[in-house]
């Protein structure tokens, strides 16, 4: 069941981990003011969560341009160039 915690909704979980990651957890616990277990395992998931969508966006930015036809890069090559253009004439 949810609990409401600063106004945001929270789902209790339990997890099971190897006991040395939860000592090392633990000695970490007093250097981060304040921070609980599951704060830091929270803020390791969400640290997780987040370089895994970087990871699929830049997959999928990569795909994207070697999708493009030799046209399509001679096009993408010529408005680099502008840009770089107008940003060194911008900010000279």
């Amino acid at each position: 069941m949810p609990t409401m915690t600063k106004g945001s909704a929270k789902s209790k979980v339990t997890v099971t981990l190897s006991q040395d990651i939860v000592h090392q957890l633990d000695i970490l616990i007093p250097s981060l003011e304040g921070k609980s277990r599951s704060q830091l395992v929270e803020a390791a998931i969400r640290d997780w969560l987040n370089n895994r969508a970087q990871r699929e966006l830049e997959q999928q930015t990569e795909q994207y341009y070697q999708s493009l036809s030799k046209a399509e890069r001679n096009e993408d090559k010529q408005w680099t160039r502008m840009a770089a253009r107008s940003a060194h004439t911008l900010w000279k």
